[in-house]
């Protein structure tokens, strides 16, 4: 895969890079799937036990949401953080279920989500406050701003993967004259699985509830594959930067 930015100041080919980060995925799918599967099912599984035991009605259906995104958070980044390391560091056969470099990545994302939630709160404590207009204009603003911030500093989650930890300063001040390019990356990368997500999500609201189940694990497939486009745009990106050596041992296929 190629490098795709550089700390002498190459700006980021857009073009380039989201056709780099497909075609990685596309190259490397069987092992995608390899390193996606034990995280996936254990959140499906978790999903539908909630669904069960919520007796299939619109209860089993609020918890098993919530427990996919309970799920996710946990076992989803297993995903990610495995992809991580695969790109930057060569790793293709987890030992654990919890490789090495997740506890700091899930702190990392923690935070992260902490100060976006707060910044959500308080934006829609604002918006209810009059005159309604104005304060309704400068949330929407607000919004923007925070998902500009989210990924202006989004090299800190391959970096906590691979247990090069940096601030989320750092993150901000690296991408300085890459920032509008990076972002244009991730819509091209994501929004293509967002609209699907988002159709199939449609579908699944006028099913019997029986199948609704089954959507769910669809959707999250979803989820997943455009994760893994990201994670992957995200990888080549923070290499551009942060040079990294392959681990010297031998790569093993799954």
């Amino acid at each position: 895969m190629s490098v795709m930015a550089s700390p002498s100041g190459q700006q980021i080919d857009i073009a380039a890079s989201v056709r780099a980060a497909y075609q990685f995925v596309l190259d490397n799918a069987r092992l995608a799937i390899a390193l996606a599967i034990v995280p996936y099912a254990i959140v499906v599984g978790a999903e539908f036990i909630a669904w069960l035991i919520g007796g299939g009605g619109w209860f089993s259906m609020m918890l098993a949401v919530l427990i996919q995104a309970g799920g996710f958070a946990v076992f989803g980044t297993l995903f990610i953080v495995r992809w991580h390391r695969f790109i930057l560091l060569g790793e293709t056969t987890p030992q654990t279920l919890f490789p090495p470099g997740w506890g700091t990545f899930f702190l990392t994302t923690v935070k992260v989500t902490v100060a976006v939630v707060i910044g959500v709160f308080v934006l829609g404590m604002l918006a209810a406050l009059p005159p309604h207009f104005l304060t309704a204009l400068i949330s929407i603003a607000g919004f923007i701003a925070i998902a500009v911030a989210w990924v202006r500093a989004s090299l800190v989650f391959p970096a906590a993967a691979i247990e090069r930890p940096i601030t989320l300063r750092e993150g901000w001040d690296v991408m300085a004259g890459n920032y509008w390019r990076l972002f244009a990356c991730f819509i091209c990368c994501y929004l293509p699985f967002g609209i699907v997500h988002y159709i199939v999500d449609k579908i699944a609201g006028d099913v019997p509830s029986v199948l609704w189940i089954v959507f769910q694990a669809v959707a999250l497939a979803v989820s997943f594959a455009g994760i893994a486009v990201v994670a992957a745009l995200l990888s080549d990106v923070y290499r551009g930067f942060y040079p990294v050596e392959p681990q010297a041992a031998e790569r093993r296929a799954c």
